[in-house]
């Protein structure tokens, strides 16, 4: 599988997910989502549809490539000695995953995940036409993945592109800028899905 190792003073690495798995979750997705629970209450987006799809995804060809890449992402944070163990499978607890189809001018503020606990995920399954309207390019982040730096002050900018998958700590602060778009009934849809180390029950 692709991938390209990022360093914003914290681990990113992207992945490119093969297009057929990223149609085949589309359309499980639009064929469920009238019948799925919202998550809207459990984040930080300003965003009116982000829906709950873990069960969904675990039965999906896309999940063993999930897992590889998580996988990989331990290998490089061992490698790179960010951390200094390397889970395996059944080591790894997914405990959310949700969908989140952003219309025109909604956005994601600065935030992490999970009380900054474990790891987290974006996954970018479509991307429509933006609109850029400004006169200076480089005020041009409309709908861009932004993550901060570890002076909470800097930002790199990722442009989103069907496919494209990163996993980063939950500690990572990151945002999604508001948008224009071309086609006003479009959507941006981004998938995210935040990952633990597996717990032993504690003997009672």
């Amino acid at each position: 599988m692709e991938s390209q190792q990022i360093i914003y003073g914290k681990m990113v690495k992207k992945y490119k997910i093969p297009l057929d798995q990223i149609e085949d979750l589309n359309n499980r997705y639009d064929k469920a989502k009238q019948n799925l629970e919202t998550m809207g209450h459990r984040l930080a987006g300003r965003i009116d549809s982000e829906l709950s799809i873990l069960p969904i995804v675990q039965s999906a060809p896309i999940f063993p490539t999930f897992v590889a890449a998580i996988q990989d992402y331990f290998k490089t944070c061992m490698d790179t000695q960010i951390i200094d163990w390397l889970p395996n499978r059944e080591q790894v607890e997914i405990i959310a995953c949700w969908v989140n189809d952003m219309k025109e001018g909604e956005f994601n503020p600065p935030h992490t995940h999970y009380n900054t606990t474990g790891w987290s995920t974006v996954l970018f399954l479509k991307v429509p036409e933006i609109i850029n309207d400004t006169k200076d390019p480089h005020k041009f982040v409309d709908g861009q993945l932004g993550f901060f730096g570890v002076d909470g002050v800097s930002m790199k900018w990722e442009k989103p592109v069907v496919g494209d998958f990163y996993i980063f700590g939950a500690n990572h602060m990151h945002c999604v800028m508001p948008f224009k778009l071309k086609n006003k009934n479009d959507i941006r849809r981004s998938m995210s899905f935040n990952f633990i180390e597996k717990r032993e029950p504690e003997d009672v």
